[in-house]
């Protein structure tokens, strides 16, 4: 989708640091205390890790009832043993279990009270032995059970998640597979969803008449209900593209056809432009999108391409206007979803237009796609979070400085 792999890794990566970071805290003398906490650090680390510390709960639980039936007179204490052997069941295996309960009836008759009579002896074990097994076949049938049922969550959970990377393959078909090349602009873009599939759209479509129509689109919500929206507002959008209509007349269009679409109150913001490279003039609606940012090259003068009408499908008929501006060399545009300006850190800031404004004239002399990387690496830096908030999508327009002088068809509107 236009990213560079090094910053789509560091974007993806980044819930992997985070849990790494959470397994660090583990050790929180390990970073100021000396090698004898380090030791004791790394040891706990490891016993977590390892399964022998299940079978060293369950021997150091039957101890401490062995050694507490063994203090107390007169009064037996086996029962206590469905403790350890409880732990056992849930956690070892059937034939580590069995072996703990023949353990713990020779601990039960070693430390028990005593019992003079053979026969009363053998009955006595014999009714302990009889609870012991009860309460472990119960709860080692409630552990398969379990064990059952989780596999099948598993299975499902794995089937659901085919599915669902199936449907992101698709929506992806539907976004730029490398950035366009023209002759007067520099253009790049990325989508980076919160979930596996999203709601956000963009792309750029070469136009008969030589120029190129931009979109970027945010359907409301997320996941799979948004991405569906998504996937038929990228087909109306190319359908009509194709047409020989305005951009207001598209985006009237598209209003109906998404309105008659859905009935759950959903609807999709998008900035639709249409850019002329012979003459470097942009036309352009903002239906309900977050208002693109425009930095001039002359003066650092800084335009925001503001919203003109409703987003589309939200109502049965749309009135929007039309507006242009005419770009010079080294002038950038940014469009972008509230992905971007309204992911927070941890604290709850927001990265907000102040921000991106601020990393786009910090790296102005950059290409467009340089600058498209620098935003997302500016915003995963900022959030410091396991996963985004929302879909997050960026498309960068850069005029270059000296384009080539080429015969552009007439540019209609």
């Amino acid at each position: 989708m236009g990213t560079t792999p090094a910053v789509e890794m560091d974007f993806r990566k980044r819930p992997k640091a985070a849990r790494d970071v959470q397994r660090t805290a583990l050790l929180p003398a390990a970073n100021s205390g000396g090698w004898l906490s380090r030791l004791a650090a790394r040891t706990l680390l490891t016993l977590t890790d390892s399964p022998w510390w299940r079978f060293l709960v369950v021997i150091l639980a039957i101890a401490c009832v062995a050694y507490a039936d063994n203090k107390v007179e007169g009064v037996s204490l086996g029962y206590l043993y469905i403790l350890p052997l409880s732990f056992s069941a849930i956690l070892l295996s059937p034939r580590a279990t069995y072996a703990f309960v023949g353990i713990c009836i020779f601990f039960h008759d070693l430390f028990g009270p005593p019992i003079h009579h053979v026969f009363g002896r053998v009955l006595h074990n014999l009714s302990a032995l009889t609870g012991f097994i009860f309460v472990v076949v119960i709860l080692q049938r409630f552990v398969a059970q379990r064990n059952a049922l989780n596999e099948l969550t598993l299975r499902q959970r794995d089937e659901l998640l085919k599915e669902v990377e199936l449907a992101a393959e698709v929506q992806r078909l539907f976004l730029p597979n490398s950035d366009p090349e023209t002759s007067a602009f520099e253009i790049a873009g990325t989508m980076h969803p919160a979930r596996v599939v999203g709601g956000d759209y963009y792309d750029y479509i070469a136009r008969p008449d030589g120029s190129l129509r931009l979109v970027i689109a945010d359907v409301s919500g997320k996941g799979v209900a948004a991405a569906l929206l998504m996937s038929a507002t990228a087909a109306a959008v190319q359908l009509e593209t194709n047409e020989p209509r305005k951009l207001c007349e598209v985006a009237k269009h598209l209003n109906s056809e998404l309105y008659a679409l859905q009935d759950d109150g959903r609807f999709v913001t998008v900035l639709l432009g249409e850019l002329d490279p012979r003459s470097r003039r942009l036309k352009y609606i903002n239906c309900g999108h977050n208002p693109a940012l425009l930095l001039r090259r002359e003066g650092g003068e800084v335009a925001w391409l503001n919203a003109s009408c409703t987003p589309v499908g939200l109502a049965p008929d749309l009135n929007c206007s039309l507006d242009e501006t005419v770009l010079a060399a080294g002038d950038i545009m940014v469009w972008y979803t509230d992905g971007l300006s309204d992911a927070s850190d941890k604290e709850g800031r927001e990265f907000g237009t102040k921000r991106i404004l601020d990393v786009v004239q910090l790296h102005s002399s950059r290409t467009a796609r340089e600058i498209c990387d620098q935003l997302t690496r500016a915003v995963a830096d900022f959030t410091q979070r396991d996963s985004l908030d929302d879909d997050l999508t960026v498309m960068v327009v850069k005029l270059k400085e000296d384009p080539e002088s080429l015969y552009f068809p007439t540019f209609s509107d």
